[in-house]
């Protein structure tokens, strides 16, 4: 808690920026590929993301995508499909490619838990969103 109250909103709204500019940029690429084209046309999930900050605290964000349009915000959804957990480097890390699922959810963070963490939402366990995951917000 202690965390949260110094982070300021000025931090906060960087990493929420910068985390956008990613994912936009993956999603954009992505859909100049014919390859992507029905995956991204036919994702339609709520994902909370829980950056991990410190060992207690995480930055929500949300990923809502629907008919091939995706739109990441600030803050947790009451309702998701699925969610996750990672450092804000690690995530960035497995989005450019450089770190693999395998990695991600068999290595440690700097905090002592799982580099990818990931649990059902309030829909239900969605595993086939987390399998399909990569291939929206890994760069090839």
């Amino acid at each position: 808690m202690v965390v949260e109250l110094n982070m300021k909103e000025n931090e906060k709204q960087n990493l929420y920026e910068t985390f956008n500019a990613v994912i936009e940029s993956i999603i954009k690429e992505k859909k100049g590929m014919k390859k992507y084209e029905t995956l991204l046309n036919d994702f339609d999930a709520r994902i909370n993301m829980g950056l991990q900050i410190s060992e207690d605290y995480y930055f929500w964000l949300n990923l809502v995508g629907k008919d091939g349009e995706f739109e990441l915000s600030r803050g947790r959804l009451d309702e998701c499909d699925l969610e996750i957990k990672a450092a804000p480097e690690d995530l960035m890390y497995f989005s450019n490619g450089e770190n693999s699922v395998l990695h991600m959810v068999l290595k440690k963070n700097q905090f002592g838990d799982r580099k990818l963490r990931f649990s059902k939402g309030t829909t239900g366990y969605n595993l086939g969103l987390l399998l399909k995951l990569p291939k929206i917000l890994v760069l090839d």
